[in-house]
C-alpha cells in the first residue's frame, strides 16, 4: 500500500502524461486495448470539441479568464459535500473563482455548509486547477435533522439532506427514553463533540447486517413520523431556524402600541385625496397604497404611500428587536409567519380601506416621458379608497367599463386609466435601460378543506401586479437617492454584475442551444449594455418556447442580491442606487429605512426629506443608525436566504405529498437541469424531480454544455421528456422520475 502513496517519478509521470495523449503504447501486451480506448476518447473529443469550435470567442475568453496561481494560493469558501467521500469549494464572491474540488483524502471531514479555508494546487501550465485540499475548517454542523431507523440492538440516523454524508449511529438507550420510534423524524446532536464531522468511524458491535457508522450521536428533538405533513413542516422551520412564536414582551408591546389613538399631529393630511391598494386576494398585511394626479404643466406626482411602520416600532423596543432576529415575514402554501405581531402587521399598520392610517409616503415628481425629476418623502395620515385585488383589477383593465368589477372601482377608475399610461411609460423605460425581466415561474399549491394539496397551477402576473412593481420601483429608486444625497445612513440593495465565470457558462449554454451571444463576453461592454443584450436572449428564447428554462439558467448564473449600508448598482434592475423602502411590515431592512426618515424628521423638525434638504439640516442626526447599519445589513441578507431556503423546502414537501398517490404514471415535462449523474425534468405544473442516469446506458455528459448524449438522441434544457414517476418521498423533498421516451 506504502507504493501507492510514492510520489511519481520524472519517467513514470512522462509516461503517464503520453498515455493520456494517446502517444504511449503499452509493453505489457495491451497495447490493442489502449489503441482502442484512444480511439474511442477521441471520437468522443471530436463531438464535444463540434460545441467548442462554434464560439472561438468563448475559448479565448476562458482562457485569459483564468488567474494565475502559486502553490501557496489560499482561498476561503463554503464547503459543500458530495456524499460520496469527495466535496467542492464554493470560493467567496470576490475571489471570482469556480468551484473548487476536494479530493476524499483532502477534505479534513469537512461538512456541508462548514466554512474552510483551501490551499489550491497548481497546473503544470502555471494556471489556476480546480482542485484542492482544505487546510483548515470552521466546522458548522451542531446538529442533523432526519430518519431515525431502530433495530433490535442498535439503531441509526440518514440525514433528511443526502449530502451530509454520514450514518450517525445513536444508541438504543437513548432512543428508549425518547418519544422517538422507528420512522420518526429527530434531530440529533453529537456525543462528546461540539460539531459533527466526518473524521472518525464508529466501530459498534452489532449484527453482520448493520450498517457502517460515520458518527455518533444523541436524540435532541422528535418531530413525529416522517411521513407526516406536520413533522416535516416543523422539521423545516425548526431546521431553518424560523421563529414561530412571539415573546410575551413583544407581544405586550405590540398590543399597546396598536391602541395608540389616530391624530394629525405632525402629518399632512391626505385624507380628501383619492389612494387606494391593489394587493393579492389573500392578502392581510396591506404595507402599500397608491395615488396619481397631473400638474397643468404635464408631470405626474406618483404618491407611494406605505405604513409607517416606524411610528409603532420604535429602536431597541421589544418588537423591533424581535423583527431584526426574523428579518422578514416568511410565506408559505398555507400559512405566514410574520415579522410583526399581528396586532400590527394585520392591525394598526395594515391601510386597510375607509380607515385612518398613519403613512410614511413618497411623492415621486415624473416629467411627460416619466423620467424621475424629484423626490420628496414625508409623514402623513391617510384613508384608503378601495381595497383592490389583482385578479379584479385586470378584469378592470381588459373589459374596461363593462367588468363586472366596475362598481366597485367607479371611483377610481380615471386614475386607474392614467395609471395604466403611466405603467407603459415606466415599462418602456426600464426595457430601454436594460432590465432583465427574469420570470423565476412560482407555483399555486391548491389545498382541499383538510390541507391536502390537490392541484398545483402556474401562477401568471397580470397588468396590475406589474404596475405596482413598477410603481414601487419609482419609490424605491426615490428613496435612496434622497438619502444618499443627504449622507444619511441606508440599507442599500445592491445586485453586482454577473461574475466572469459564471457569465462564460451562461453563454457556452445559450450558444450551444441556437441563441445568439454575440458582444455578451467583451471586455470593453458596459453593465448596461450587457444587461439589455441578456434581456434580448431572453425574449429570443420566450418567443423559441425555451423561455423558462432558459430564464432559469440566467437566474442561477446571476450574482446574489444583498443588503449593505453602502451604495453600489442593482444590475438586474439598472438602478444606480436603490433600496426598499415598500414593505416595511414584513421586510426588516424596508422598517430600518423608515426608522431613518422618522428620526431625522423628528429629531431636525423639518417636515419632509427631499434632494432639495440642505445637508447641513440633516447632517449627524442619526449617528447610532449609522453605526449599526453595517451589521444590520448583513443579518438581514442572512435572514433572507434563511426564509427563502423554508420556503422552498416547504413548497417541495407539498409537492411530494400532492405526487405521491401517483407513481407509476406518465407526465410530460421539460429539461431543467443536467449534472454527471442524471437529469432534472421540470413539469408543466413547475413539479420538478430527477431521472438518474441509470436510466440512460451508454449515455455521454457533458456538462458545460449541459447535453446528454443517449441512444442517438440529443438531451438538453428544454428537451420535452415523457417520464414515469418512481418515488417520491415526503420527508426529503425528492421526486424521483424514470424515463419514459423522449418527445419531438
Amino acid at each position: 500500500m506504502a507504493k501507492q502513496h510514492k510520489k511519481m517519478s520524472k519517467k513514470s509521470r512522462e509516461k503517464a502524461i503520453a498515455r493520456s495523449m494517446g502517444k504511449y503504447k503499452s509493453k505489457s501486451g495491451h497495447g490493442r486495448r489502449d489503441d482502442k480506448r484512444n480511439r474511442r476518447h477521441a471520437n468522443d473529443a471530436d463531438r464535444f470539441a463540434r460545441y467548442a469550435q462554434e464560439s472561438e470567442q468563448i475559448k479565448t475568453y476562458k482562457r485569459h479568464s483564468r488567474r494565475a496561481a502559486s502553490e501557496d494560493t489560499v482561498i476561503e469558501g463554503i464547503f459543500n459535500y458530495s456524499g460520496r467521500g469527495f466535496g467542492f469549494c464554493v470560493p467567496d464572491e470576490k475571489y471570482a473563482m469556480e468551484d473548487i474540488f476536494i479530493p476524499q483524502r483532502k477534505t479534513m471531514g469537512a461538512m456541508t455548509g462548514d466554512r474552510v479555508r483551501v490551499r489550491v494546487l497548481e497546473k503544470y501550465d502555471g494556471t489556476l486547477s480546480t482542485e484542492g485540499e482544505v487546510i483548515s475548517a470552521e466546522y458548522s454542523r451542531d446538529s442533523i435533522i432526519g430518519t431515525l431507523h431502530v433495530g433490535r440492538t442498535y439503531a441509526y440516523l440518514t440525514p433528511d439532506n443526502k449530502r451530509d454524508g454520514v450514518i450517525v449511529y445513536v444508541p438504543r438507550k437513548d432512543v428508549d427514553t425518547s418519544d422517538a420510534r422507528d420512522g420518526y423524524k429527530v434531530e440529533v446532536c453529537p456525543s462528546g463533540e461540539e460539531f459533527f464531522t466526518r473524521t472518525r468511524p464508529i466501530s459498534v458491535k452489532g449484527p453482520k447486517n448493520m450498517p457502517y457508522f460515520d458518527t455518533i450521536g444523541r436524540i435532541t428533538r422528535v418531530f413525529g413520523s416522517a411521513l407526516s405533513k406536520d413533522a416535516n413542516y416543523a422539521a423545516i422551520l425548526y431546521s431553518a431556524g424560523i421563529r414561530t412564536t412571539f415573546p410575551d414582551s413583544v407581544l405586550t408591546h405590540a398590543d399597546n402600541a396598536s391602541k395608540e389613538e389616530i391624530t394629525t399631529n405632525g402629518r399632512e393630511d391626505l385624507r380628501g385625496q383619492i389612494i387606494f391598494t391593489i394587493d393579492g386576494a389573500g392578502a392581510k398585511d396591506l404595507d402599500d397604497a397608491i395615488s396619481l394626479r397631473v400638474t397643468d404643466d404635464g408631470k405626474r406626482i406618483l404618491g407611494v404611500h406605505i405604513a409607517d411602520v416606524s411610528h409603532y416600532v420604535r429602536q431597541n423596543t421589544p418588537t423591533e428587536e424581535e423583527a431584526r432576529l426574523r428579518g422578514t415575514s416568511v410565506y408559505f402554501t398555507d400559512k405566514v409567519v410574520p415579522m410583526l405581531p399581528e396586532s400590527l402587521s394585520n392591525g394598526a399598520c395594515s391601510l386597510n380601506a375607509d380607515t385612518d392610517k398613519y403613512a410614511l409616503s413618497a411623492e415621486i415628481t415624473l416629467d411627460e416621458n416619466g423620467n424621475r425629476v424629484g423626490t420628496r418623502v414625508f409623514k402623513s395620515l391617510i384613508r384608503s379608497t378601495v381595497r383592490g385585488v389583482y385578479d379584479e383589477v385586470n378584469d378592470i383593465f381588459e373589459a374596461g367599463e363593462a367588468s363586472i368589477y366596475y362598481e366597485k372601482y367607479k371611483a377610481v377608475y380615471p386614475m386607474l386609466t392614467e395609471m395604466r399610461k403611466l405603467y407603459e411609460q415606466l415599462k418602456a423605460l426600464s426595457e430601454g435601460r436594460g432590465v432583465m425581466e427574469l420570470e423565476d415561474s412560482e407555483a399555486t399549491i391548491l389545498l382541499d378543506g383538510d390541507g391536502k394539496p390537490v392541484d398545483i397551477i402556474k401562477r401568471e402576473r397580470g397588468i396590475g401586479e406589474k404596475l405596482i412593481e413598477q410603481f414601487m420601483l419609482q419609490a424605491n429608486m426615490g428613496v435612496a437617492e434622497v438619502l444618499k444625497s443627504l449622507g444619511l445612513p441606508c440599507l442599500y440593495r445592491i445586485h453586482e454584475d454577473p461574475s466572469e465565470e459564471k457569465l462564460t457558462g451562461f453563454v457556452t449554454f445559450a450558444h450551444n442551444i441556437g441563441l445568439d451571444t454575440r458582444g455578451i463576453l467583451d471586455s470593453e461592454i458596459s453593465s448596461r449594455e450587457l444587461a439589455r443584450r441578456l434581456g434580448e436572449i431572453l425574449k429570443d428564447a420566450t418567443e423559441g418556447g425555451i423561455g423558462d428554462v432558459v430564464s432559469n439558467v440566467l437566474l442561477r448564473s446571476m450574482m446574489k442580491a444583498k443588503y449593505q449600508s453602502t451604495s453600489l448598482p442593482h444590475f438586474g434592475l439598472g438602478a444606480e442606487t436603490y433600496c426598499h423602502f415598500t414593505s416595511p411590515i414584513r421586510r426588516y431592512p424596508d422598517l430600518f429605512v423608515h426608522t431613518v426618515i422618522t428620526t431625522v424628521l423628528e429629531r431636525r423638525g423639518i417636515s419632509e426629506l427631499s434632494t432639495n434638504t440642505p445637508v447641513e439640516v440633516v447632517e449627524n442626526s442619526v449617528p447610532e443608525l449609522e453605526k449599526c447599519a453595517p451589521e444590520r445589513g448583513i443579518s438581514s441578507s442572512e435572514c433572507e436566504v434563511r426564509a427563502q431556503n423554508a420556503e422552498r423546502d416547504i413548497t417541495d414537501m407539498y409537492m411530494t405529498l400532492y405526487m405521491a398517490d401517483k407513481i407509476g404514471e406518465k407526465f410530460s415535462g421539460s429539461v431543467s437541469g443536467v449534472i454527471r449523474s442524471g437529469i432534472f425534468v421540470r413539469l408543466d405544473n413547475l413539479v420538478e424531480g430527477f431521472v438518474p442516469m441509470t436510466c440512460f446506458p451508454g449515455a455521454k455528459v457533458n456538462d458545460e454544455l449541459m447535453t446528454v448524449y443517449a441512444g442517438g438522441e440529443k438531451i438538453t434544457l428544454g428537451t420535452r421528456m415523457e417520464v414515469i414517476l418512481a418515488d417520491a418521498d415526503v420527508s426529503t423533498g425528492k421526486i424521483t422520475f424514470e424515463s419514459a421516451s423522449l418527445k419531438e
